[in-house]
């Protein structure tokens, strides 16, 4: 009798034998989510903020600055051709051509050249040649430019009558700058500079220079 008491204990109603009693999630178990997303946009936030500041650093593209300085007159004469009844001039002049690199990396320059003008047309032109300009460095290339038998022929009268013979200097920067060497920026400087040779003194006066930049 007592044992079949205690098999009735243990029997269970078959109407509740199918309900599923929900259990609640423990409240540390639903934060962890949370954190999780917090951390993320947190973290994307601080790169974005990292990336922003690189970009306006590091990774920012300046231009090469390029300048003319100490042009001076080397030699000078001046004298009649009798047979092209043309004034003939012959100069050589000095200058030196500064080449500042701005940018974090290095500013690689090849092929470069100045240009001796005359009211526009080329008559005279030296090599600067090539090389490499470290970041944040300036180099100043020096470089000796020589006319012989420049012809006074256009404006030619006016020039000996002010006794100013007007050229221009130009000079030619073309490189690249590699940006953490993922990106490549080609860029060509230029510097334009006016010049005054006084034919009675023989001295040289180097007016205002422009400078241009071609990408």
């Amino acid at each position: 009798m007592r044992e079949k008491q205690a098999f009735g204990k243990m029997t269970m109603d078959p109407e509740l034998s199918g309900t599923v009693v929900p259990q609640r999630v423990p409240y540390y178990k639903r934060k962890k989510p949370r954190i999780c997303c917090g951390v993320c946009i947190l973290i994307l936030v601080s790169l974005g903020t990292v990336a922003a500041v690189l970009s306006q650093t590091i990774f920012k593209f300046r231009d090469p600055k390029v300048s003319l300085k100490d042009a001076k007159l080397q030699t000078i004469s001046f004298r009649f051709d009798l047979a092209a009844l043309s004034p003939l001039l012959s100069i050589s002049i000095s200058a030196n051509v500064l080449v500042d690199n701005p940018n974090h990396y290095d500013f690689r320059y090849n092929n470069s050249t100045m240009l001796l003008k005359y009211h526009g047309d080329q008559v005279g032109v030296v090599e600067l040649g090539a090389g490499t300009i470290a970041s944040r460095k300036t180099v100043e290339l020096h470089s000796v430019i020589t006319v012989e038998a420049l012809k006074l022929i256009l404006n030619g009268l006016q020039d000996i009558s002010s006794g100013i013979a007007r050229l221009n200097l130009n000079a030619v920067i073309p490189g690249r700058v590699n940006l953490a060497h993922i990106i490549k920026r080609h860029v060509t400087a230029i510097v334009d500079c006016n010049i005054d040779i006084f034919l009675g003194n023989q001295t040289l006066k180097q007016n205002e220079c422009k400078r241009t930049i071609k990408l």
